[in-house]
């Protein structure tokens, strides 16, 4: 099923927009910014798509990854959030990203579909470079350096990109067959 042109442009620039208010929003201590920004760009995808089901899937498997791969990151002091003193749970602008960035596959994200390696290293390159950006922004820090950081990630989100991606898929093939 091929979504309207307009939800993948507004899919795009709304994600580009919640990195910003979230990062951004961090470093200024405006964190509440990005979820904002998250239900604008969830409620503009369901009013174009009308498929909230399926961005409910994606939203919540987000969610799950958060959840577990956070605290790999934080409990070693790999990274540390700005004003967060919690070392297994991730502040909330964050969890605001990764449901923003998983519902992101059914639409600016859908041409990584069926491309695991090719997912695997945008989500390597792409998490290292976010990641960078955030701490030279001053919404994270790498306490133990910059190198681990970028090596623990990379290998994360060389993981965690195809299997949004495949996750997207099955939400594709559910309408399909629907």
């Amino acid at each position: 099923m091929n979504f309207p042109t307009r939800a993948v442009i507004v899919n795009f620039f709304a994600f580009q927009l919640l990195w910003a208010a979230a990062v951004m929003g961090a470093a200024q201590g405006v964190e509440l910014l990005a979820w904002g920004v998250l239900i604008a760009m969830v409620a503009a995808q369901v009013t174009l798509t009308r498929q909230w089901r399926q961005d409910l899937l994606l939203i919540a498997t987000g969610a799950l990854l958060c959840l577990l791969m956070e605290p790999l990151w934080l409990l070693p002091d790999v990274l540390q959030y700005r004003d967060w003193q919690q070392h297994w749970w991730a502040p909330h602008w964050v969890w605001a990203l990764w449901l923003g960035f998983a519902v992101s596959f059914r639409y600016s994200l859908n041409w990584l579909c069926g491309r695991p390696v090719l997912a695997a290293l945008f989500g390597a390159l792409g998490g290292v470079f976010s990641v960078t950006m955030g701490i030279r922004l001053g919404a994270a820090t790498a306490p133990q350096g910059w190198l681990l950081l970028a090596t623990v990630y990379g290998v994360s989100w060389a993981i965690a990109v195809p299997l949004l991606a495949q996750v997207a898929t099955m939400t594709k093939q559910e309408t399909e067959h629907a």
